[in-house]
Order: C-alpha cells, then structure tokens, then sequence
C-alpha cells in the first residue's frame, strides 16, 4: 500500500489512518479522542502518521456519527472578574487534554444561563460545567433532574442530585478565625454574601469556630453585600465609621478585600498598622506588592481538573447511586496585610 502524503489529493479517512498505522479504526478513535486506553507506543506511532499525512478528523461527520458535539460548556458569572478569568483558563486546559473544544457563556446577574442550557439541549455541547449557581434556579434544576450533562464547579445548590466540585469553605473559615485569635486580633469583622453557597459556608466556619475559642462574631460586625469591589468599599468605610473600629476585617473574597485595602488607602488608615486585612480565594492580583493580600487559596486548578473529568463520566454515561461531591482544601497564605505574622498549624 502507498504511503499518502500531506499533498495527496484524495480525502483521507481514519480507515486510511489505521491502515498506514497497522493498528485498528477504533483504536485510532481513541487516539484522535485523548482516551487514556492507548498504549505508549501506539500512539506514538498513530500520531506520526497523523502529523505525516496532515489528517484532520471531520468534525460534523464524527458528530453525527456518536451524536457528541466534542465541545464542553462553561459558564462563569457576570461581570467577569479575574477569579472568573483564572476558572477559564484552568478549565480550558484540562478541556484541551482531551481534545474538546470549550464554549463560555456568561450569566447574568441571577447566576442563570439560558443560551447554554439551551445549546446543551440542542447537543451543540456534550455537557455544561457551572459556576454561578445560587438557590432556586428553576430551570438549571429542571434539567438536572432530567439527567443532563451538569456539573457544579465552585458552587452548592441544596438538596440539586449532580456532581459538584468546590472549595472546603468551612475549613477556610475556621482557619481565618484561628489564625486571627492566634495573633491577638479580637474585634474582628466580616464582609459577607449571604447570596452565594461559598459565602455562606465561609461564613458558618468563621463565626463558629471563633465562638468556639471564646470569642462570638457580634451581628453589628457583619456586613453583606454583592461580593463586589465596591461592597468592601462600602463596607470599610462603615465599620471604621462606627463607634468602635475593628482590629481585623475578613472579606469572603479577594475582590472585596481589594475594595477595602483601597478605600482604607483614601481615608489614610495604615495596613497593617491600624487594621488587619484577610481575604479568600488568592487570585493572581493578590500577591501583587499593591495589595499584598493574606488569603485563603482556592485551588482552581485541581478543582477544574475534577469537574472536567467529572462531567466526562456524566457525559459517558456513567451513573452512581449519588452524585459525586468533592471539596478541595487550600492554605492560609500569609502576607503584608496582616504584618507577616507566622501561622500555626491548622487543628481542623
């Protein structure tokens, strides 16, 4: 048989493939698709009769073929922030191992996403990763509860049966409280977003473990808002306006601290002099000599590599007796707005 090169006329097909190869059409399928069930040296040697002869699978034909689109859906909230951008890129990269395309939608302000439950309907992707879920959602639930594809990335959504991967917020929580009680911090405050599953269990852990040292949360050392910049803006203005400032603020996402250390920059409050600053999540902008930000690490990239793998399963057909529920712990990282004060180890 001869050897058809990059600059052959006739249309190649992965029958052609697996002739040229020596090896079977399913198994340069399973090439073609990133399926780990390849040897080695199989793929080594599909991969070169690929490169040599310039094959490209056709798309809408394997598409009608297995009735896969071979894209997978993401969808992020709105305004797109870096934590938003940062969740896109690890997704992507982990989407990209298999050989899938990626499609992103944004939701709106309600954490909802017609256009992409729609495209999943319509099979122009496989599957749906989510990631500004919030409580009552209709119809995301609706199609959950059909079965589709949907898997929850950084979100909760009580009593909803599907997979769902996210930070081990509680234990965060818990961390900050120990961490601020262990360096003498005692009239601490919190910025919150009752609104959102993350800011509700950072939350519960927070407030609970500093009553358990000894040390209860007062309600007047709250403040909620739209996990935004502007919501710590707000929110530092407040509490330093109050009768008794506060030693510590912990903001239940990075965004928020920045609109705190900000704000406390225009009214000339010294971090970390004045006022401990802590954050959540650890974005890139975080450890930026700007901001210089204590956090709490939400582990993005494992988190997006478990939902993508997660949603294949879904995607494959594999069913269990309940839906996968993974939390992913991070570390306190400690840094110039909280003075550097070293951190014990965590007693969970």
């Amino acid at each position: 048989m001869s050897v058809l090169g990059t600059n052959s006329k006739t249309a190649l097909t992965s029958r052609d493939i697996a002739n040229l190869s020596g090896v079977s059409q399913s198994t340069v399928s399973r090439v073609l698709s990133g399926h780990p069930n390849v040897s080695a040296k199989t793929r080594k040697r599909v991969t070169e009769v690929l490169r040599e002869t310039g094959f490209v699978p056709n798309a809408s034909a394997r598409a009608m073929r297995t009735q896969r689109s071979r894209s997978i859906g993401l969808v992020v909230s709105t305004p797109v922030n870096l934590y938003a951008m940062e969740v896109m890129r690890e997704v992507h990269e982990h989407v990209a191992r298999h050989r899938l395309r990626l499609s992103v939608w944004l939701a709106d302000t309600d954490g909802n996403a017609p256009d992409a439950l729609q495209a999943l309907r319509e099979r122009s992707v496989d599957g749906l990763i989510y990631t500004s879920a919030v409580d009552q959602m209709p119809e995301l639930e609706a199609d959950i509860s059909a079965g589709a594809p949907i898997v929850l990335m950084g979100r909760t959504i009580r009593g909803i049966p599907t997979d769902t991967v996210a930070g081990a917020n509680v234990q965060g929580g818990r961390r900050v409280a120990e961490y601020l009680l262990e360096n003498g911090r005692r009239d601490v405050a919190l910025v919150g977003g009752r609104a959102f599953s993350p800011g509700r269990e950072i939350e519960q852990g927070f407030r609970q473990r500093l009553e358990s040292l000894g040390s209860p949360l007062a309600d007047n050392r709250i403040i909620y808002g739209d996990l935004s910049y502007g919501s710590g803006e707000h929110a530092l203005e407040q509490l330093w306006n109050g009768k008794k400032k506060p030693d510590a603020i912990f903001c239940v996402n990075d965004l928020v601290a920045y609109g705190a250390l900000d704000a406390a920059r225009k009214m000339k409050i010294r971090i970390p002099e004045d006022l401990w600053v802590v954050g959540y999540n650890n974005i890139t902008m975080s450890e930026w000599a700007a901001y210089d930000l204590t956090t709490v690490q939400l582990p993005i990239a494992p988190m997006a590599e478990i939902s993508v793998e997660l949603l294949l399963r879904r995607i494959d057909g594999e069913q269990t007796p309940t839906p996968k529920r993974r939390r992913v712990e991070g570390a306190l990282l400690v840094r110039g707005s909280t003075a550097h004060a070293p951190a014990a180890p965590s007693t969970k």
